[in-house]
């Protein structure tokens, strides 16, 4: 079994004045919203093209943004944070969090208000630790020897799971995990030095901007 966490960032601008489509839900619609999200990004001024993970996704891989669009999203982010409008401790990372892959295969994407800082999430059941998804609805845990078991199930009135996982339940070895999240960490660490550049070329003036954006710290 080959674990991996893509590291993705949620990128909305759905407040560009045109009319969103009616079609839902999106990952079964994939042209029609594709179309939608690059004409948003285009009014809102992105310089560059942004591509998403896959074709009419929310989420963005970190490692295929420009700088360019870094940018963009930095400024955009923490605008009203720099402008004393609220205050760091109610700021929130970026947006987003890890699509689960396995062998190949996505199971599992961000769910709603889910961000960057999740990589403790994933850091702390890989060593079979009970905790907490900042994400909803977020799947079931059980720990089962070194597997680590997601049960997707959700009663009929619950919040579903979007894109629906294609598995009730799914097992994972924490160990394979384990190796899976320093991996990612360390690509978290190279984001971290891009932010820094950027918060220094264009004088932002944020202070650990990585713990801002990414750590949640």
């Amino acid at each position: 079994m080959l674990i991996d966490l893509i590291p993705v960032i949620e990128i909305g601008y759905n407040n560009q004045e045109l009319t969103a489509p009616d079609k839902f839900p999106y990952w079964e619609h994939p042209e029609i919203w594709n179309a939608y999200h690059q004409e948003c990004f285009r009014k809102a001024g992105f310089k560059d093209k942004l591509t998403p993970y896959l074709k009419g996704f929310p989420f963005y891989k970190l490692s295929e943004i420009t700088d360019n669009n870094l940018t963009k999203l930095i400024i955009d982010h923490t605008q009203e944070m720099r402008d004393g409008k609220y205050e760091r401790q109610q700021s929130a990372t970026f947006f987003g969090g890890y699509v689960l892959n396995i062998d190949g295969q996505d199971k599992y994407f961000p769910q709603c208000c889910g961000g960057l800082s999740d990589i403790m999430y994933w850091d702390r059941l890989s060593m079979l630790q009970n905790t907490y998804y900042e994400g909803h609805p977020s799947p079931q845990i059980k720990f089962d020897g070194d597997n680590i078991v997601f049960d997707f199930s959700v009663d009929e009135f619950d919040e579903p799971f979007q894109p629906t996982p294609q598995e009730i339940t799914l097992s994972i070895d924490r160990h394979k995990l384990r190796k899976t999240v320093e991996k990612v960490k360390i690509a978290l660490q190279y984001f971290e030095k891009r932010l820094d550049k950027i918060n220094d070329v264009e004088k932002l003036n944020i202070q650990n901007i990585g713990g801002l954006l990414i750590w949640n710290d």
